[in-house]
């Protein structure tokens, strides 16, 4: 399985709550592209949707190392500091976000596509 099908499949097992095969699907597409900063922001998801709050943060701290770039990567990191009482580093994320989505909606105005 190439590594977008299994981070496809991983989504799907998600928006059922279905976290242990989400897991499992996150795991393969990760095993399969190691450079795949979605796989490792959506099992950082199913990791604090567990959680193992710990373990997320790690993750979702990969993808933004990976694809510093993407806001949603700074929103589900926010959200496993808000889980972990740090309210400070989630606020910041969450800044960051929004932040990032501002710069791609004025992007995407002076860029038409």
């Amino acid at each position: 399985m190439e590594a977008s099908e299994a981070f496809e499949l991983g989504c799907k097992f998600l928006d059922k709550n279905d976290y242990e095969n989400a897991l499992l699907a996150f795991n393969e597409a990760i095993r399969s592209d190691a450079k795949f900063a979605q796989a490792y922001n959506g099992r950082g998801v199913t990791l604090a949707l567990k959680g193992m709050l710990p373990q997320a943060l790690l993750d979702c701290c990969e993808a933004i190392r990976l694809d510093p770039e993407d806001p949603e990567f700074y929103r589900s990191r926010g959200y496993i500091y808000h889980k972990m009482g740090d309210l400070r580093a989630a606020k910041a994320d969450l800044a960051k976000a929004m932040e990032l989505e501002s710069k791609l909606s004025r992007d995407s105005v002076g860029n038409p596509g």
